[in-house]
């Protein structure tokens, strides 16, 4: 998926963004809200990023695909969401192609995949999506865990903010960052399908050697999937589903 690009423009674009309402800042009117308060009943689309021939980010440390690290924290969520009892419905839960495994083309074979993961979205009937990435940047010293929302490039629409600033806000606090990031926007092509508000989770960068190696780590990982569960759970409580 395309990356982070730059720091300096991003806080730029975030410091205009300094009125606070719900879970964290206020970026704009995109759910509309429920009746439901609470976790249980409810249905989650986890995507787990990448997999298949499109492997991601490769970590600068160990060479790790990003498409495991996100099938790794992806599987553990689906189990701390179910225990939660919440419904699960995950775009894929291996690394199995999504699409007719005998195509050769790249190309078609990653159009496939991300057809049939907006398949599953499309007919899920889902309440909230989440889908897990790792990121990168030129600067290795750049780090940190970062939630986006949908922007549409068409209109200027934009989708998903609340729950993305109650994620953004749970992992900040509950993972202790050093150097909180706020949410930011991108055009996101799976957050269109459905009418579930939808989240990137970068669950930090591949480009830093520290931090790549800190996402790998089994301990690590459960805190910020429990930081996750928290931040959907904040959502949940303070604008229904």
């Amino acid at each position: 998926m395309r990356k982070f690009q730059s720091v300096s423009v991003l806080w730029a674009v975030l410091a205009l963004c300094a009125v606070m309402s719900g879970c964290g800042l206020l970026h704009g009117a995109s759910e509309t809200g429920g009746e439901i308060k609470n976790l249980d009943g409810i249905t989650v689309i986890v995507d787990a990023g990448h997999g298949d021939t499109d492997v991601g980010t490769i970590g600068v440390s160990t060479g790790r695909y990003e498409k495991e690290v996100n099938l790794e924290v992806s599987k553990k969520l689906q189990a701390a969401l179910e225990a939660r009892g919440v419904r699960v419905v995950m775009t894929r839960e291996s690394d199995e192609p999504l699409g007719p495994a005998d195509e050769q083309d790249i190309e078609r074979r990653k159009e496939a995949d991300m057809q049939k993961r907006e398949e599953i979205i499309g007919g899920a009937n889902a309440h909230l999506l989440i889908s897990i990435h790792q990121n990168r940047f030129e600067d290795q010293a750049v780090r940190g865990p970062q939630v986006f929302y949908l922007r549409n490039a068409s209109d200027g629409a934009e989708y998903g903010v609340q729950f993305s600033e109650c994620l953004q806000t749970a992992i900040n606090e509950d993972l202790q960052i050093e150097k909180p990031r706020n949410i930011n926007y991108g055009n996101w092509r799976l957050l269109k399908k459905g009418d579930q508000p939808g989240a990137i989770v970068e669950c930090g960068f591949f480009s830093n050697p520290e931090e790549e190696v800190l996402l790998q780590q089994g301990e690590y990982q459960d805190r910020l999937v429990a930081a996750i569960v928290r931040g959907t759970q904040d959502y949940v409580e303070a604008y229904g589903v």
